[in-house]
């Protein structure tokens, strides 16, 4: 059994969610997933409808689980809005709904929240607030039931959480790029962006060849370089 990615890499863009999913299925087809093929892709979201939707456009052959994470927070806004902050009532609620999570049975969790959202009265001021956390959380499950069969998942040792993902996210980009005073232009934060992933990559070495050699071409052919280092280079000699 293999725990952990293989042959990890980070890639990170402030453009357009389409060109990084383009990214993701070509990186897929050069670790040997190509469109159509028979080994199984599995992919976890935090649940975002257009991410799903273009993953499926790109990997049809792919299934997907919704971030569990995601769900057991939605309960526990639940939990916490009938019993009370921090009450064990609101603990053992929770605790029973992740149950029937872990177990397969979503739909009979759903059927409970529709349940309760009956009972309340639809014209109590007392019930609003109530009424419009259990409504939330049942439109946000109802549409993705087909991405929450986590019971199945976990017998398949298939990732039913996208913390690595974030964790990334927050690596990657935010410890670099959301530091204190830091202002950006779109343009100068992704060129630094895509420069913190070269890094992170451990391609420093390769990306630093390939610009030199394009500093060299440029140099021959008289036109003007731009190059910023603190160590000393040596110059050109007359070809």
């Amino acid at each position: 059994m293999q725990h952990g990615p293989v042959n990890k890499i980070v890639q990170a863009s402030y453009a357009p969610g389409w060109i990084i999913l383009k990214w993701a299925r070509r990186q897929a087809t050069k670790r040997g997933f190509p469109p159509g093929t028979d080994k199984r892709i599995h992919i976890a979201i935090d649940g975002v409808p257009c991410l799903k939707k273009g993953l499926s456009a790109l990997s049809p052959e792919a299934t997907f689980a919704l971030d569990i994470i995601h769900v057991e927070e939605k309960l526990w806004k639940i939990g916490r809005a009938y019993y009370g902050e921090g009450s064990e009532e609101a603990e053992e609620w929770v605790v029973e709904m992740k149950t029937q999570l872990y177990e397969g049975r979503v739909k009979e969790l759903l059927s409970r929240l529709r349940e309760m959202l009956k009972q309340l009265s639809w014209r109590a001021e007392r019930d609003k607030s109530w009424r419009e956390i259990l409504s939330a959380v049942i439109n946000y499950q109802e549409p993705r039931l087909d991405m929450m069969s986590y019971k199945d998942y976990i017998e398949e040792d298939l990732p039913i959480a996208s913390g690595i993902v974030e964790g990334a996210a927050r690596y990657v980009v935010g410890e670099r790029m959301d530091c204190s005073g830091m202002r950006w232009i779109p343009e100068h934060a992704e060129a630094l962006l895509h420069l913190r992933c070269v890094e992170l990559n451990g391609d420093w070495d390769k990306f630093f060849e390939w610009s030199y050699k394009r500093w060299r071409d440029e140099l021959r052919k008289e036109e003007k370089v731009q190059v910023r280092t603190n160590e000393p280079i040596e110059l050109l000699k007359a070809a």
